[in-house]
């Protein structure tokens, strides 16, 4: 969005001003929610070299003793741990996706604020599939819309469009109404 965009629709100075803060503001509010994208992203980078350095090291000394039993049940040990790191690391990067998928899928019902609606989710209930295709979110989401003492939770938008009344009177003062109930004067 362009200030010469929004002069272009004819608003004035002050109009634009308060555009241009209230989409800075939607923009900051989406930046925040994905602050730590990269930060996980190279943690993420870091744990899987470290997880195939371990891997080449157990084979490397797995290669090295063949008949001592102590080592065999410690490689053995070792090998499981790493197994559970893996594990774990695949458990955390499908939970973000989850995660991004519902984050996402809210922003199509225009939901104000994604933390204050988490809680009224059965987060067990809500999967990704094979394909990766958020489940058992929509169902949900209809009822909470549904219920009125909810209604504070969507942004619902406003009709701005202007409909005069009756129709009557000329170009001009039709024009002189559709400024005034914009708050549009010539004199600024």
């Amino acid at each position: 969005m362009k200030r010469s965009d929004l002069k272009d629709l004819g608003l004035d100075d002050s109009s634009i001003n308060a555009v241009m803060k209230l989409h800075g503001q939607s923009i900051n509010e989406i930046k925040g929610q994905y602050s730590d994208y990269d930060e996980l992203k190279a943690q993420n980078s870091s744990l899987n070299e470290q997880i195939t350095k371990n891997d080449k090291d157990l084979k490397a000394l797995q290669g090295k003793v063949k008949d001592n039993d102590q080592l065999h049940d410690e490689i053995k040990s070792l090998r499981k741990d790493n197994d559970n790191l893996k594990q774990s690391k695949n458990d955390e990067i499908n939970k973000m996706k989850l995660n991004h998928a519902i984050d996402s899928r809210l922003s199509d019902y225009k939901v104000r604020n994604n933390k204050t609606i988490k809680p009224l989710l059965d987060m067990d209930s809500i999967e990704l599939d094979k394909d990766g295709n958020l489940t058992g979110l929509d169902n949900q989401m209809e009822t909470i819309q549904k219920d009125e003492n909810n209604a504070f939770l969507f942004d619902k938008g406003t009709d701005t469009r202007y409909q005069p009344q009756g129709g009557e009177g000329s170009g001009a003062t039709k024009m002189e109404e559709f400024k005034r109930a914009f708050g549009l004067n010539d004199d600024k």
